[in-house]
């Protein structure tokens, strides 16, 4: 097995610029003494944290965790809770396109606090991929107040990898390019990764890979990507393909809206409060909500479904669903 190495041979290069820990971030910019104290932003009924503090993540708080489960938690370490305002965050969401805007007129939107941008025709007026990252960090700290992480490759799932290698590792001072990163070095990062921090790969395929003892990206880079086509289909075929280097994924400028829009996840643990699961569909309700905002649309209908683990057949089931139709689209 061999990574090829990247931009020179594919000729495209990607940068991911992703906003750390986004709603926090955006209401610290706006009330500084924040800075550094352990904080939750809330659903819209103030039930759930849909974004913590790296203070807060570091407590063990999960997302979705209600907030009154955490209250004797921010007694104990003076959590402050703050309630969403998704007005702000999609207007500082927009400064912060603007800026990157400046830099590549390349650029595909993928979420409301991460982009995509293909850099390599704009490199010649930097000394290298992680002096442009560098730059491209500083000028959205300066114009809007927000930290961003910086991940360079030469496919767009090599430039997420390379973003979450930036979070998490101090020494890359938020910036991380992978395509100048010596072969070695990229092939210990990746064994040091574990295979379900793979842009595209969930929970779900990432316990199947780990039967085929596949537990790292490292471990992912080494198989066939034919051989995995075979067993998972062409999504994680082109997965190996873009760590390998080679970019099969091309930025979409103009995402098309989506007809349909889910946010679901499986609890961690049974849950058996109507209170808790009340909290937990406001939450997904209001990341739905998020979604439809950011494309711009409208819904006309709105569905909640709840079910019993499928996995234990041999406990009672259940499976319900209701569908609310809107008289104005909205």
């Amino acid at each position: 097995m061999s990574i090829i190495n990247q931009a020179g041979q594919t000729n495209q290069l990607f940068a991911l610029v992703d906003v750390n820990n986004f709603y926090v971030s955006c209401e610290r910019v706006f009330a500084p003494k924040l800075e550094d104290v352990p904080m939750v932003v809330l659903s819209n009924n103030d039930g759930c944290a849909v974004a913590r503090s790296a203070e807060v993540k570091a407590l063990g708080v999960k997302m979705g965790t209600p907030w009154f489960q955490m209250k004797d938690l921010a007694k104990q370490h003076g959590i402050q809770a703050y309630s969403s305002n998704y007005t702000l965050y999609g207007d500082m969401s927009g400064r912060v396109v603007d800026v990157l805007r400046k830099f590549t007129p390349n650029l595909e939107v993928y979420s409301i606090d991460e982009s995509f941008l293909q850099i390599e025709t704009v490199l010649k007026q930097y000394v290298d991929p992680t002096s442009l990252g560098q730059t491209i960090k500083q000028d959205v700290k300066d114009t809007t107040g927000l930290p961003v992480c910086v991940g360079i490759g030469a496919s767009k799932t090599l430039a997420k990898l390379a973003n979450h290698l930036a979070k998490k590792n101090p020494q890359f001072a938020g910036v991380c390019d992978i395509s100048s990163m010596p072969k070695e070095a990229l092939y210990q990062w990746m064994a040091e990764t574990a295979v379900g921090e793979v842009w595209g790969i969930g929970s779900k395929t990432a316990k199947k890979l780990k039967e085929l003892k596949i537990n790292s990206v490292f471990d992912l880079v080494q198989v066939s990507p034919q051989a995995m086509r075979q067993q998972f289909g062409v999504v994680i075929e082109r997965i190996c393909y873009e760590l390998r280097g080679v970019s099969c994924l091309q930025l979409e400028e103009v995402a098309p809206a989506k007809q349909q829009i889910i946010s679901s996840r499986s609890f961690g643990k049974p849950v058996t409060s109507m209170e808790e699961l009340a909290e937990s569909v406001a939450t997904h309700a209001a990341r739905g909500a998020e979604k439809l905002r950011s494309q711009k649309s409208v819904t006309g209908a709105l569905t909640i479904f709840v079910q019993t683990n499928p996995h234990k057949p041999f406990e009672p089931q259940h499976h319900q669903s209701i569908t609310v139709v809107l008289s104005d689209p909205s």
